[in-house]
């Protein structure tokens, strides 16, 4: 299932921080994306609207990293 997340969320994070692919790791800061704070809201309600999961308010700042956010999708996804 990881896998299949981290896909999604990858194609996710590409297109609202415009993007390559490869330039995403498990390590990418989400917050080194560039984006600002209206586009961190949209991309929280994207990641929400894709799995039908509900971030906290501070997803950004609770998790960091592209991998930690996996991590917790994977466990929403879980319940």
């Amino acid at each position: 299932m990881y896998r299949s997340i981290y896909n999604r969320l990858r194609n996710i994070l590409c297109e609202k921080a415009n993007i390559k692919k490869k330039e995403v790791k498990i390590s990418t800061l989400v917050t080194s994306l560039g984006l600002d704070e209206l586009e961190l809201i949209e991309l929280a309600a994207d990641i929400e609207h894709e799995f039908d999961v509900e971030l906290p308010d501070n997803i950004f700042e609770e998790f960091n990293s592209f991998g930690e956010i996996i991590g917790f999708i994977e466990a929403e996804m879980g319940r």
